[in-house]
């Protein structure tokens, strides 16, 4: 084998190596919620139709939850707003790490179009917001709590990272190999890795075929669009134009920026791109000037393992 073919083969085992490394990072990993230790109540809360245990904290109160680390711990956050149906309220998740620091986190959230209390439908939360921390080693216990000044009300949920195989999944989450910027959705509770590709964000793919690639794209809808839009995507293979896929997209009803924004993001519309044997590049554009979409790229798992 000449020298020229052994750099070729070493790169090829280096995608399928990072193929498998992102097939554990996408899919061996999973959120798991749990209750904690210690919370004042529980509230039953209806989320996109479905009921979940939420755990509500005021001034004075405290929740203590104890997990085991190495691990990440998600706190989801949902502001009270009760009656109101507009506005917005900015509010501080602040937390404590028995032993060690302390710490908050700024939050803010517009009243939720799908959030309500169980017993009460005409009572209205905020959008979700997460917050995250790294867990280091050992048993380790975390105080949640708000300021002494706080005149908010929230609603909690905690999630532990565990190594689960999610076996039904036939796909796989392949992350673009140049990218602008990677953006976190909250889709029914779950956070899922988005990246955006418009005027002034480039997004670029390297893939191993034969496969066929699944995209889910989703329209950002600024505060001058209405639901309901057309758009269209471009995509170069190689750096030929390949094909340009018209889409269609409205408001969605179940995702959700994991950070405030002013835009409000689309249903998911979804294309498919054959690849053929050997190595490719493709780069997504998004044809209308001035807009922006969010894609998320799927590959067949058993095609994870491709060769030349």
């Amino acid at each position: 084998m000449n020298l020229r073919s052994s750099k070729h083969w070493i790169g090829v085992i280096g995608v399928l190596l990072a193929g498998a490394c992102l097939t554990g990072a996408q899919n061996g990993l999973t959120w798991h919620s749990f209750k904690p230790d210690k919370t004042p109540s529980v509230q039953k809360v209806m989320v996109m139709g479905k009921e979940l245990r939420y755990y509500p904290l005021e001034r004075g109160q405290e929740i203590l939850v104890t997990v085991e680390g190495p691990t990440t711990l998600k706190v989801l956050s949902r502001v009270d707003f009760g009656r109101q149906t507009k506005g917005e309220k900015r509010y501080y998740l602040r937390y404590e790490h028995l032993g060690g620091k302390k710490g908050r986190f700024r939050r803010s959230a517009g009243v939720s179009a799908t959030a309500v209390l169980t017993d009460d439908p005409n009572h209205h939360l905020g959008s979700s917001r997460s917050a995250f921390l790294k867990v280091p080693p050992g048993k380790q216990t975390y105080r949640f709590y708000v300021g002494n000044k706080a005149s908010y009300r929230l609603y909690l949920r905690v999630y532990n990272r565990t190594a689960v195989v999610e076996a039904k999944s036939q796909y796989v989450a392949l992350a673009p190999a140049r990218f602008s910027r990677a953006v976190d959705l909250v889709i029914k509770e779950e956070q899922v890795t988005y990246y955006r590709a418009g005027t002034q964000d480039s997004l670029k793919l390297s893939v191993i075929g034969p496969t066929t690639i699944q995209v889910l794209t989703r329209l950002e809808f600024d505060p001058t669009m209405v639901s309901g839009q057309k758009f269209r995507v471009r995509v170069f293979e190689n750096g030929t134009e390949k094909q340009i896929f018209a889409l269609r997209s409205k408001l969605s009803e179940i995702a959700e920026y994991r950070e405030a924004s002013d835009k409000k993001v689309g249903q998911a519309a979804k294309f498919f791109i054959e690849v053929p044997r050997g190595k490719h590049e493709y780069t997504f554009e998004i044809v209308d000037d001035g807009r922006s979409a969010l894609m998320r790229f799927l590959l067949p798992r058993k095609d994870i393992a491709n060769n030349l």
